[in-house]
């Protein structure tokens, strides 16, 4: 039997009871990215019935509901008391074509308008807080009220996107720390895919990679922005030098030393603007990254297997383990290791002609 929306609505309350609605807000986007992450495009659009969205289908939901969110807060907000229309989701699937839409694309979406409700919800006055408004469908709601409903709503997604992946990758996301909702809540000790040596090897490869590709390129290629607000190649190498002192070693140093530390926030906009990498030297950047990586390599090869399990909370993510910092800083490397060749890739497109039905940049 369908459920009615009364139990819809008591079931996602259920989810949240207790809990900081935006702590749980501030964890959805990088849950949903480690639950996509290595998913093939056949795994990302299947359909478990003709009536049953798809994860792309999913994301694509979450982003266009986010927009709709975005413009339900500020109008209680503005106009306290105003009237709050519905709308039919499986239409707006239609009307978006959510189907086709790219997973990355629609993650990006939601983060991004995410993250801008975040920012606002945060400036707000107690006042402005218990601002309503009156839905067509669920009555009156306050700001406060659309914000737990919001919370309620990412988790009941989450768990619809674990039960659609693969049986083999179920098991551990879904007992891990993917979709949980609280910051307290820790996840069982799970082994490494890659040793702490195989670790320390690929950490000292990146530098040695990116040197033979960028030392390649001409001034004006290291130096090009390929948009407003985006890094050229010497801003990216400086961000790899900083994030090494920061956000990696600085990070599990402060593991290593206290219980659960809280772990600041970089602001990574704001260091790339004190470093002034623009003006320097590209092959001077490249022999600080090399120095400080030799130092990162060096220091990770003597952590211990108790060390892999020690903790801090992130401020955004909640508790994070050793062992998961190490893989993330991997995925950092070839993460700004494709900006790099992309960057490149932007600045050749104008050039490809009629090759570039080939490509997409």
């Amino acid at each position: 039997m369908a459920e009615t929306s009364e139990q819809y609505i008591e079931r996602l309350a259920s989810y949240i009871e207790g809990k900081d609605p935006l702590v749980i807000q501030r964890q959805t986007a990088a849950n949903l990215a480690r639950l996509i992450a290595g998913l093939s495009a056949q795994q990302l659009t299947f359909r478990p019935t003709d009536e049953k969205w798809s994860i792309v289908e999913i994301l694509a939901h979450l982003g266009e509901d986010e927009l709709a969110t975005s413009w339900r807060y500020r109008q209680m907000i503005e106009h306290d008391g105003c009237s709050l229309s519905g709308f039919d989701q499986d239409f707006w699937a239609r009307l978006g074509t959510y189907a086709v839409w790219d997973a990355g694309e629609a993650l990006e979406l939601f983060q991004l308008l995410r993250s801008a409700n975040l920012r606002m919800l945060a400036s707000l006055s107690p006042e402005q807080w218990e601002h309503s408004g009156e839905h067509t469908e669920r009555g009156r709601l306050t700001v406060a009220d659309l914000a737990r409903h919001m919370a309620a709503h990412d988790i009941n997604h989450i768990q619809q996107i674990e039960r659609l992946l693969p049986a083999r990758q179920t098991d551990a996301m879904a007992q891990g720390e993917r979709g949980r909702a609280s910051l307290g809540e820790k996840a069982s000790p799970q082994p490494m895919c890659l040793t702490v040596h195989e670790t320390v090897e690929l950490l000292r490869r990146t530098p040695v990679v990116l040197r033979e590709l960028i030392l390649a390129l001409p001034a004006h290629a290291v130096a090009y922005h390929p948009g407003p607000g985006k890094w050229c190649i010497k801003e990216v190498v400086g961000h790899l030098t900083e994030e090494d002192k920061r956000d990696f070693v600085g990070r599990i140093e402060m593991m290593l030393d206290q219980a659960e530390p809280q772990l600041g926030l970089n602001d990574q906009d704001a260091v790339a603007q004190q470093r002034q990498d623009c003006d320097k030297d590209m092959r001077e950047l490249l022999d600080e990254f090399v120095a400080v990586r030799q130092a990162s390599a060096r220091f990770v090869e003597q952590l211990s297997t108790a060390d892999l399990e020690r903790t801090g909370v992130h401020p955004k993510i909640g508790l994070i383990r050793v062992r998961e910092l190490l893989h993330e800083w991997l995925y950092h490397d070839l993460n700004h290791a494709k900006q790099v060749e992309g960057n490149t890739q932007h600045l050749l497109w104008n050039q490809l002609g009629n090759m570039k039905a080939f490509y997409a940049v």
